[in-house]
């Protein structure tokens, strides 16, 4: 195995190429490993984003944990990151074809949380079920989502159905807040980090040999918003998980409205002011949506 460290000429890093040439005959094929600035943002910023909003369900009760996971946070930064490496032209088509795409994060959310009501377990043993269920669930979609092909005016009357439906299906699952606090140490906190940010970094990494649809479908598995899932889930039990869960898809509207916006922003303002303005939409909505649901409680409680 032959390793040499080489300059690109983008100035953008220094490249770690690893060629196999000479292991496996007519095997010449030379892997880039990206060692830059961009790298190692997205690493941090995808962990202090998963960390902090692990603590805020803790704090602030399950209603405002679901609605937070409807910030472009994954999807936002896969669309930055692959934007500056592939282009903002791949990242727009990636981020029209994040918009179906979220029928499978809907598909996934609501299979965990039954399953997992169901089950009525905590701990370790608690997470296997519903993972395989809502992994099944979503890779079946998944696929269907590929094959149709939907452009983004077709998908967003779909996605919103299956927002509204969805909420109501999950509607009578508890609603139970976390009053046992448990206090989690590092190791806890960079499990759930390393996940999220695994899968960021491994989707923004194979974009380019996957293709935009792709990119996106895969960008709306839930990267960020699963390990919060497994460490609520194997601390306390379902009912706690299915409580956050049941609040998660009308505030999914947040990073559906950016992938929308950044469908749009992306090739009008470029990459920047683009993403700057579909991120602005995405918390006009969860701000509107926060205070309308809030004035609707306080009506029916009259």
């Amino acid at each position: 195995m032959i390793l040499t460290l080489k300059s690109h000429p983008s100035d953008r890093g220094t490249f770690l190429y690893i060629s196999k040439s000479s292991i496996t005959h007519r095997m010449s094929d030379i892997f880039p490993i990206e060692v830059d600035g961009l790298l190692l943002a997205k690493a941090v910023i995808s962990i202090g984003i998963v960390v902090a909003l692990s603590l805020i369900a803790e704090r602030v009760g399950p209603r405002a944990a679901g609605l937070l996971t409807g910030l472009p946070l994954g999807g936002g930064m896969v669309i930055i990151f692959t934007g500056a490496e592939q282009g903002t032209a791949f990242a727009t088509e990636a981020a029209a074809h994040m918009v179906p795409g979220f029928v499978t994060t809907l598909t996934f959310i609501y299979l965990y949380g039954i399953v997992s009501v169901r089950q009525q377990l905590g701990g370790i043993k608690a997470i296997g079920m519903p993972l395989l269920v809502a992994n099944l669930g979503y890779a079946i979609v998944a696929w269907l989502v590929s094959i149709l092909s939907l452009g983004v005016l077709i998908s967003i009357p779909l996605v919103i159905a299956g927002m509204i439906l969805t909420s109501r299906a999950m509607i009578n699952l508890p609603n139970t807040p976390i009053l046992a606090r448990v206090r989690f140490g590092w190791r806890v906190l960079m499990f759930r980090a390393s996940m999220a940010t695994s899968t960021i970094l491994l989707i923004t990494a194979i974009a380019g040999n996957i293709g935009a649809q792709w990119t996106g479908i895969l960008t709306a598995y839930p990267m960020t918003l699963l390990p919060l899932i497994l460490v609520i889930h194997i601390t306390y039990s379902g009912n706690e998980i299915a409580a956050v869960l049941k609040h998660v898809p009308m505030g999914l509207g947040g990073v559906i409205s950016f992938c929308i916006s950044a469908t749009y922003s992306l090739p009008a303002l470029g990459l920047g002011w683009g993403t700057a303005f579909a991120y602005l939409v995405a918390f006009t909505y969860l701000l509107g949506y926060s205070t309308l649901s809030q004035l609707w409680r306080k009506n029916k409680a009259i």
